[in-house]
């Protein structure tokens, strides 16, 4: 039997009309554009400007936030611009958003997200120097009390950025706080600047990793994942405050269950 997988404008506009986004606050979105494909006869950009317009359409109060972030920047002589650094290897969709003229973005050359709408200032701004800790800009994420997740092109467990915080918040022993130092653009001149991450020790760098599949398990035994085909992939859906709760309960039972 031949499926048709081809998506067009108005797939893209139902498909995420019926998660029932059009009264949320918040939706942090994650995204690998090539498991989805492209509309046929139309370019990438096309793509990406029905997701967003559609969005827009759903819910014309809504803040988008996407991840931004620069892990190739560590360890090396290159300077961090806020506003022009782009971002690495965290799909098209970021970018896109991280390009508008009206995006904020959190300062952290590392770890940074970037935000469009009403809440933007409130998720990036006064963050510590710190990507996960109680002051970053995923903590002010998860302070959005009607925020969701929306994933496309794949499972989110594949690409749950989030859960450092998590991690960071329950001192999780299998990674340590390190400092790094990079070169950063501020205000015209070029300074030095400290920045921490949380990294996996050394005797756990070799160990399997799970890509949160426990504490996916865990999560959709409790709540609710909406899931809709699109393309040749899918988009996914849930409540970030549930999942806070959830994986909050998880961690305290289960301290390794990233690894699970």
């Amino acid at each position: 039997m031949n499926i048709n997988i081809s998506i067009d404008n108005n797939k893209i506009y139902s498909k995420l009309k019926n998660f029932n986004m059009s009264k949320i606050d918040c939706l942090f979105v994650a995204n690998d554009l090539g498991k989805i494909g492209l509309i046929p006869g139309k370019s990438k950009k096309d793509l990406l400007d029905a997701i967003y317009k559609s969005i827009i359409e759903i819910n014309p109060n809504i803040t988008i936030v996407v991840p931004t972030a620069n892990f190739n920047l560590i360890n090396t002589d290159k300077i961090f611009d806020l506003k022009n650094t782009p971002s690495f290897k965290m799909g098209a969709f970021s970018e896109y958003i991280r390009k508008f003229s009206s995006s904020k973005r959190s300062y952290h050359p590392f770890w940074s997200l970037t935000a469009k709408g009403p809440l933007a200032d409130k998720i990036v701004n006064g963050i510590s120097n710190h990507a996960y800790d109680q002051n970053s800009a995923f903590a002010n994420l998860f302070k959005i009390k009607n925020s969701y997740f929306l994933s496309i092109g794949d499972h989110p467990r594949f690409m749950l950025a989030i859960i450092h915080h998590f991690e960071n918040m329950f001192k999780v022993p299998y990674r340590f706080t390190k400092t790094f130092k990079i070169h950063c653009t501020k205000n015209n001149q070029i300074t030095t600047e400290y920045f921490k991450l949380d990294v996996l020790k050394d005797e756990f760098r070799s160990q399997k990793r799970s890509f949160n599949k426990k504490i996916f398990e865990n999560f959709e035994q409790n709540k609710r994942l909406y899931k809709s085909t699109l393309g040749k992939g899918a988009i996914y859906y849930f409540n970030i405050q549930d999942f806070y709760v959830t994986t909050c309960e998880l961690f305290k039972k289960d301290i390794n269950c990233w690894w699970k």
